[in-house]
């Protein structure tokens, strides 16, 4: 994709962006911010309404305070006179206190005298609130009772709910005792009680659900913070709340409608203020876009196509001479000073790449081969230490002294005897001998293979072939010299036997391994701390959607700076610091890794805390077109 391309979709997602942020910044905080106040308002409405019914219970507290503290309540509690019945409790004075039932009861829970009458008509209601003519066992109000407390609270009764307050029976309204009883007042809850509670609160409220003495229990409201259940219909929020009766259960639910214009009136306003935004990025968007095209990539296509010119073509002769003095036109002015560098180092590159070249390839197949003669010289002196104190010259002195010795005597015995040890000594030697052949020629197989494979990589070519990861390590520690394992114990870990089989340039790859952990005896030899660990470790990982083969190599040795991380490949750069170190190996390796696709790099903690070289090479091998040779 072109960088104009590139910009234009840059700045488009910008704004888009910055759409998203502000209209997720409406959806998240502004929305529901309008909405909590609508809710908090739905909510003050209900606080509203739950205060009137407080108020009206408070005012049917006050008439049964009254009637319990007047003097003729306290004496009729004494005497029971029929006189205070007729006088006070008629009908009339029922409906001049807005009540619907009355009722004395004295210390016992025994009701003296109840009255129940239609508000309205005045006629006889049943509701039935002391079956028996006493306080029900369970009633909650008992304890008031005995303890001369005024209470208020709502009841069930079988013709709905009832605002009932009670009050001790005393004699004056000075509230002095003893108490005679208690005084029940109650009052039921008619739509237009619920109305005038609706006035009160100055807010519609409905009542739409209640229970009655026999009804099945009344379904509890969803549990909420508040105790309020609200939900949404048309453009009105809709708040219940139950209220529970003196029993402490729900026993009627009201409903607050309040209508959504809060959340209308923020939806309108941040639609406008969508509508503006966008129009506004549209237009900014727009005129960015134009100065940049005109400032940076009209130039900058200029730079480019000149750019790609020179590197399509052999002709280094051309310059842009883009006269300029900002920083495309340094850019320009720069680029046409590297074309003529360029030009110069050209020539000078043809002149030197192919003896620099052949020097390279030279390198690196002596060091190689170097690496693998060193055990097979050791090998072979071994072999000639075990030949020459191999027992032959004892043995032919015996046979020549047995050839003379008289037959039967003692003589003849001892040289029998010597001549069986010098032979099973020499056996054992020979067998000896043949396993340190069979371990040379082996060693001299792998240097064959060594100068096969660097004959294959001057081609440009390496063989892959499929093999196990462990049995690959074994190889390449089989060539590793003996002085090496003798400074270091090699841990091999587990998971290069988890790995399985891979296809890899085998030769290669052992080689590279060979290396590592000849690099890092040497390392641990140079620390002076005695024999350290040397950890093989593997894996296959997804790297790009590739799989990747992941070897690593830990040493406990000398360990290398941070800065010198990255040079520690660079050709001729050792950080052993010693004379025969000539810094070709690590080198080798990371030319090697590369030439197959993969990479080397390097991990240490810092000097003397030892080191780890990674491996990552993918699978299947893909090899570039420039082979081992060409570094």
């Amino acid at each position: 994709m072109k960088i104009r391309n590139k910009v234009i979709v840059l700045l488009t997602a910008v704004f888009a962006v910055l759409a998203l942020v502000a209209w997720g910044a409406e959806e998240a905080l502004l929305l529901p911010g309008f909405e909590k106040i609508e809710l908090d308002t739905a909510h003050t409405a209900m606080r509203r309404i739950d205060f009137a019914v407080e108020q009206t219970l408070a005012g049917v507290q006050v008439s049964v305070n009254d009637w319990g503290s007047w003097l003729p309540s306290y004496h009729f509690m004494q005497d029971h006179n029929e006189t205070f019945v007729t006088e006070n409790l008629s009908p009339t004075a029922l409906r001049q206190l807005h009540l619907t039932a009355l009722a004395y009861v004295d210390l016992d829970g025994h009701v003296t005298v109840s009255r129940a009458l239609d508000a309205q008509t005045g006629a006889p209601v049943a509701l039935d609130l002391f079956p028996g003519g006493y306080l029900p066992s369970d009633f909650p109000w008992q304890q008031n009772l005995r303890q001369s407390r005024s209470a208020q609270g709502l009841i069930a009764t079988p013709h709905g709910v009832m605002l009932a307050a009670v009050s001790p029976i005393l004699d004056g309204p000075g509230g002095h005792g003893p108490s005679r009883g208690m005084l029940f007042m109650g009052r039921l809850l008619t739509e237009g009680e619920v109305a005038a509670i609706g006035a009160r609160a100055q807010t519609a409220v409905s009542l739409i659900s209640m229970r009655r003495v026999g009804d099945p229990s009344l379904r509890p409201l969803a549990a909420t913070q508040s105790g309020d259940l609200i939900t949404s219909s048309s453009g009105v929020l809709h708040v219940d709340h139950a209220f529970d009766d003196i029993y402490g259960q729900p026993v009627m639910v009201l409903r607050v409608d309040v209508p959504r214009t809060i959340m209308a009136s923020a939806k309108t306003t941040i639609a406008y203020a969508r509508t503006f935004t966008f129009g506004a990025g549209v237009a900014i968007l727009l005129f960015i876009l134009l100065v940049l095209n005109r400032e940076v990539l009209a130039p900058l296509t200029r730079v480019t196509r000149h750019a790609s010119a020179i590197g399509a073509g052999d002709d280094l002769s051309h310059r842009l001479d883009l006269h300029r003095t900002d920083e495309i036109g340094i850019l320009a002015s720069e680029f046409d000073r590297m074309v003529g560098s360029l030009a110069e180092s050209r020539r000078r590159l043809i002149d030197h790449s192919f003896e620099s070249g052949r020097a390279e390839l030279s390198r690196g197949i002596l060091h190689n081969i170097g690496n693998a003669m060193t055990p097979l010289g050791v090998r072979v002196a071994k072999l000639q230490v075990l030949l020459r104190d191999a027992p032959v010259a004892d043995l032919e002195r015996a046979l020549e002294a047995l050839a003379t010795a008289p037959a039967g005597s003692e003589r003849q015995a001892d040289l029998d005897a010597l001549v069986r040890l010098a032979a099973v000594e020499l056996i054992d030697a020979l067998r000896r001998a043949e396993e340190d052949v069979s371990v040379i020629a082996r060693q001299s197989g792998h240097v064959q293979a060594a100068l096969s494979e660097q004959v294959r990589s001057a081609r440009g070519t390496s063989v892959i072939e499929s093999i196990d990861l462990r049995s690959l390590v074994d190889q390449s520690l089989e060539i590793v010299p003996d002085m090496c394992r003798e400074q270091a114990r090699i841990v091999l870990d587990p998971s290069l036997q988890a790995v399985g089989p891979v296809r890899v340039a085998r030769t290669v790859l052992r080689l590279v391994l060979q290396n590592l952990v000849i690099n890092a005896a040497e390392a641990i030899r140079l620390a002076g701390n005695g024999r350290a660990t040397i950890r093989l470790s593997a894996g296959i990982a997804c790297v790009e959607g590739v799989e990747q083969l992941l070897i690593t190599c830990e040493d406990g040795g000398i360990g290398i700076p941070a800065e010198s991380l990255e040079r520690v490949f660079e050709r001729g750069f050792s950080t052993k610091g010693d004379s025969n170190s000539r810094g070709i190996g690590l080198h080798w390796c990371a030319t090697a890794m590369t030439s197959l696709g993969g990479r080397i790099w390097a991990s240490s903690a810092g000097a003397g805390k030892g080191a780890a070289f990674h491996i990552c090479l993918p699978l299947p091998v893909t090899i570039p077109e420039p082979a081992i040779a060409a570094a």
